[in-house]
């Protein structure tokens, strides 16, 4: 089994805390504006967690900044496409200073953790 399958596969499962999905919506978020100072691998893994977390039914992404990330991205690419790059631009510009450095650091870690990459 690849990365990808097992980030999603655990993620289908993991108990998040809402900090955590937060997070995982303000990392795609970041990955689509790329800002995001990760290797492709590393977005790729991150977007096959967000992936299965907007897939589960006991969690809801239905708020604007999720409906914009799932709106402005194929699941194929981890870009957004072209026509939204500057209203994704915007809403991580004004989602930013909302972001906790310590917070984002802390859901990365996590996520790395339970997939053994640490």
């Amino acid at each position: 089994m690849d990365i990808y399958q097992k980030a999603y596969d655990w993620a289908k499962t993991y108990n998040f805390e809402p900090i955590e999905i937060e997070y995982a919506s303000k990392l795609a978020l970041k990955m689509l504006d790329d800002s995001c100072q990760m290797s492709s691998e590393d977005r790729k893994m991150f977007f096959y967690v967000y992936d299965a977390i907007s897939d589960r039914e006991d969690i809801s992404l239905d708020d604007d900044m999720n409906k914009l990330v799932l709106l402005a991205r194929d699941r194929d690419t981890i870009y957004s496409k072209p026509q939204y790059v500057p209203i994704i631009h915007a809403c991580r510009v004004e989602v930013i200073p909302n972001m906790l450095k310590v917070h984002m650091k802390a859901y990365k870690k996590m996520v790395r953790k339970n997939l053994g990459l640490l």
